[in-house]
């Protein structure tokens, strides 16, 4: 069962790399699921559910970033037993070009199908930080208007806003 790839030393090191490539597409595509579920939480109000999808998040991308580091050893790695007088680890296409079949192709669709689930997620993410974004923006409007209101300020300031001076919240205990 000897391909090409036994001349460079490379199919111990392909085996690692291989999984961890999946085991980063699967983390992505379940990142990806996260934030398409925070978006619609965010939409619905669900302070409890937005935190919790925050806290898998961060956890996601943790293990992400763990397989990263591993995917770029093994890289590097793979370089050495490619051209040992590397001095910097080859990118992932260029190695693959160099690797004998089936080997080379496996590498060439796993790279492409995580540079599309890293594509999808930046969108998402763009989606999700644009939301979070408008939901901000919305609070603080509340926030200036139950100020103002408060201070008795019922005019907008020369720049479009309810004068910051005059829009101080105290606070104050009130029992019905």
């Amino acid at each position: 069962m000897a391909n090409q790839t036994d001349k460079t030393g490379a199919p111990a090191l392909l085996a690692p790399l291989e999984q961890t490539l999946r085991q980063q597409l699967t983390l992505h595509s379940e990142l990806l699921e996260l934030l398409k579920r925070k978006r619609d939480v965010l939409r619905g109000n669900d302070t409890k559910a937005a935190i919790d999808l925050c806290t898998l998040e961060h956890e996601k991308v943790q293990k992400i970033a763990e397989l990263e580091k591993q995917r770029l050893n093994l890289v590097a790695d793979l370089t050495l037993s490619v051209d040992p007088q590397a001095r910097e680890p080859i990118r992932m296409a260029e190695l693959a070009e160099q690797l004998g079949e089936p080997a080379r192709g496996r590498l060439l669709v796993l790279r492409q199908q995580l540079l599309e689930q890293m594509k999808a997620v930046h969108t998402e993410t763009g989606i999700v930080r644009r939301a979070t974004e408008t939901l901000a923006k919305h609070m603080h409007g509340i926030v200036q208007t139950i100020g103002a209101l408060s201070a008795g300020v019922s005019t907008y300031g020369s720049r479009g806003a309810f004068p910051q001076s005059n829009t101080a919240v105290s606070t104050f205990s009130a029992t019905a």
